[in-house]
């Protein structure tokens, strides 16, 4: 659950996404997640230790060596394996080629944000380009399988909301008169 306290209006948009994607997960990083994933190929990593040195390898399918690190020091598990648990066996693990998409976040991590709810009991006032932002964020979100839910917004921001074009699918959608009311609808839905 998300609560945000002021008006959303033009100058007020990057403050009010700032603190949305600090608190819930940002499009950018659901974007990031999604392109890591299709870039995602099976690659197999081997282990072994030569004359105490420790060397790791990422083949991919047809064995190609894609990245070899070096380790002088194997009396510790570089790898997290409990000593004595590395025999130096491949094993099957999805890994991004492109190093740099690594850092975008950590190796099989899966977003666990299904729903934001958005508690708007002490928004104010909406404009247009508000509007247009929450519904935008409305879509983006739904494209990555996350609900984004509007809960206790005042009768002039529910107002503003239906007079723009945009909205209409949050409106109908995505808009519900209390936390609770909105809990309970995420709710039935699940069974």
């Amino acid at each position: 659950m998300f609560r945000y306290g002021s008006p959303i209006y033009f100058a007020t948009l990057a403050h009010f996404k700032n603190k949305l994607f600090a608190s819930t997960v940002s499009l950018s990083d659901l974007k990031a997640r999604k392109k890591l994933a299709s870039n995602q190929k099976d690659v197999l990593i081997e282990v072994t230790e030569v004359n105490e040195v420790t060397v790791a390898m990422d083949c991919d399918i047809n064995s190609k060596v894609i990245d070899a690190q070096y380790s002088q020091d194997s009396a510790k598990a570089k790898d997290g394996l409990p000593e004595g648990q590395n025999d130096g066996k491949l094993a099957l693990m999805p890994q991004p080629v492109d190093g740099n998409l690594g850092s975008v976040m950590k190796q099989g991590e899966a977003c666990d944000i299904k729903n934001i709810i958005m508690e708007c009991s002490a928004v104010p006032f909406i404009d247009t380009s508000g509007c247009m932002m929450l519904a935008q964020l409305h879509g983006e979100y739904n494209k990555h399988g996350i609900k984004f839910i509007l809960a206790g917004c005042c009768d002039d921001v529910v107002s503003t909301l239906k007079r723009v074009e945009q909205c209409n699918t949050l409106c109908k959608d995505a808009v519900y008169p209390s936390v609770q009311s909105a809990v309970l609808c995420l709710h039935s839905n699940l069974y």
